[in-house]
């Protein structure tokens, strides 16, 4: 079991039971206490958990951490694969622009070695994932800080990150309605979607197929201004159908 993936299931070990000594994790798991406790310090600098003396507890259930967890889990698998193919559209000597998010997260985890490639990201838990790896040069796009999605608000494209063009953008969706519009519940995430698609030339648009078919009041912008949409095998008939009509490459993991 790879670190990550140890580290989700500690999260979803205290979900369950609400707290753990390192002790008992260690047992569960089959590693090391000092393997634990390594994880345990990584999951509470990321504000995944609290860590206590011997052990950690889970965080409220009502914490933006905690919302943010949950969404991680859903549809995990889906958005694993999903982000397994993204992440081989990396490569070296590139810019890329990282939107917030659950699938966006996974992508950034999935991420292959690569050399002198610029990130530029409005996802804090992106970020500090990103930051140690060798051959990235890692960069926060700044704005007012939004807790819900762990990231910040894009106002202007044109200033962030000092009028970046970055060579992709890896963009999630809340929502994807009926006309194939990428829409979510709130204008000010809507704008910064819209601003980060206006920072790249090519656009990847990651979301698993239960993103479809959901309306919300604010638009973002039309899967048309999308280069590449790539979603699970999951997806039904009847949209894949649509999907073909639109002229946009579609990849199912």
């Amino acid at each position: 079991m790879l670190a990550e993936q140890r580290r989700q299931q500690i999260m979803l070990e205290l979900q369950r039971v609400g707290q753990a000594r390192t002790r008992q994790l260690a047992e569960l798991f089959e590693v090391s206490e000092v393997t634990i406790r390594s994880d345990l310090e990584i999951m509470d600098a990321k504000k995944q958990l609290i860590k206590t003396h011997g052990g950690a507890i889970a965080l409220p259930s009502d914490s933006p951490a905690a919302a943010f967890e949950e969404r991680m889990q859903r549809n995990f698998d889906a958005k694993r694969r999903i982000a397994q193919m993204a992440a081989r559209q990396i490569i070296d000597n590139q810019s890329i622009v990282f939107d917030s998010g659950s699938t966006l997260l996974q992508v950034a985890m999935q991420m292959p070695p690569v050399n002198n490639v610029v990130v530029a990201t409005t996802a804090m838990n992106i970020a500090q994932h990103l930051m140690y790896r060798p051959g990235l040069d890692v960069h926060m796009i700044g704005g007012r800080v939004f807790p819900s999605t762990v990231s910040t608000i894009v106002q202007d494209s044109d200033k962030a990150v000092g009028g970046l063009v970055a060579h992709q953008a890896f963009v999630g969706a809340h929502a994807i309605d009926q006309a194939f519009d990428v829409v979510d519940v709130s204008e000010d995430i809507a704008r910064t979607k819209r601003n980060l698609v206006r920072m790249a030339r090519r656009v990847v648009l990651v979301a698993d197929s239960s993103k479809f078919d959901i309306g919300a009041s604010s638009k973002a912008f039309s899967l048309s201004r999308v280069d590449l949409i790539i979603t699970d095998s999951n997806m039904p008939h009847s949209i894949r159908h649509r999907l073909d009509k639109l002229g946009v490459e579609v990849r199912y993991a």
